[in-house]
């Protein structure tokens, strides 16, 4: 009667307890069941003499430009190129040009590798020229005067020209991680928008999204708070005149996925959600500071602490020397 007695009551707890992890079993995400990819290049491809590091990659050029292409190590018929409907000639050598059209727009290349299908995508965007912009205005859209160079330095020189964006752009994938549209301006205004992104920081973000992951947080993106600005719209928000944000070179960016609640994660698992998050960020965007042979992902790092608009974030950029503030 006693063992009829334990045996009842184990059983009990047992199905109890398969109850209770039947009922959390739900709450694990897709993500907490997928191991993070990084998608990074199956094979080495150079544009313009850099290297393409992801299976998708970006790059923007002026109409009439050349955009040139080398696949390493090819073999006459091992890989095949094509733009739309037409398939590019590939030189022996492993070699490709693309002449970029008159027309601003999107015109999507693909590099496949023949025996295995692999392929590496590079998302090429040709830009509306800087000199159609008219008292501050392109197509209607605010974008405001470029102030002169700081320092006169190549990185802080006016733009040549601007990503036009269309609702259907928005959703275009211009790195495995990360679309188009995250990075537009806040302003207000209607389509189509204009753009300026830098791919190196399409790479450093992958990058630190990937070292992310590695420390146990699994995040498929981050938030994007703020990405290109304007400056018409960098001028009314009160920020200082040569932001990075105005280049498309920074990103202010928190993550964002359990709960989805447009405020920073616990990433540090200390039971709150709160600015020592953002400093966890932080210590991992600053561990990237040394890029080896990557100079022209150098840049600034900066902690943001939560106000009434806004949760704690981190600000990352690709300004060419490295710059810190923020944290303690």
């Amino acid at each position: 009667m006693f063992r009829t007695l334990v045996s009842l009551k184990l059983r009990t707890a047992i199905l109890s307890l398969m109850t209770l992890l039947s009922l959390y079993t739900p709450l694990l995400s897709a993500q907490e069941k997928t191991k993070f990819d990084p998608a990074l290049a199956p094979f080495i491809v150079e544009v313009d003499k850099r290297p393409l590091r992801s299976r998708t990659n970006m790059r923007t050029v002026l109409p009439g430009k050349t955009v040139n292409i080398k696949i390493k190590q090819d073999k006459a018929g091992e890989f095949s190129v094509s733009s739309g409907m037409q398939n590019l000639k590939l030189s022996a050598g492993g070699h490709v040009s693309w002449t970029a059209p008159v027309k601003p727009g999107y015109y999507p290349i693909r590099i496949v590798r023949n025996k295995d299908k692999a392929q590496v995508d590079l998302q090429v965007f040709v830009l509306r020229p800087a000199n159609q912009v008219v008292k501050g205005k392109l197509n209607g859209y605010q974008i405001g005067s470029y102030p002169k160079a700081l320092k006169g330095l190549e990185s802080y020189q006016p733009p040549k020209g601007f990503i036009e964006v269309t609702p259907e752009l928005e959703k275009v994938l211009v790195s495995p991680h990360f679309k188009l549209g995250q990075f537009l301006c806040k302003q207000q205004g209607g389509y189509p928008k204009y753009l300026l992104l830098n791919p190196a920081l399409l790479e450093k973000l992958e990058m630190l999204l990937n070292a992310v992951n590695d420390k146990g947080v699994r995040a498929d993106s981050f938030v994007v708070m703020s990405g290109y600005r304007t400056p018409y719209y960098n001028k009314a928000i009160g920020n200082v005149t040569n932001s990075r944000h105005i280049y498309g070179g920074a990103a202010d960016i928190f993550i964002d996925v359990n709960p989805v609640n447009d405020y920073m994660d616990d990433i540090n698992r200390d039971g709150a959600a709160n600015i020592k998050d953002a400093e966890y960020l932080y210590a991992i965007a600053d561990k990237l500071a040394s890029h080896n042979k990557h100079s022209e992902l150098m840049g600034g790092v900066g902690l943001y602490d939560k106000n009434s608009a806004h949760g704690p974030f981190v600000h990352v950029d690709v300004r060419g020397t490295p710059a810190r503030w923020g944290h303690k």
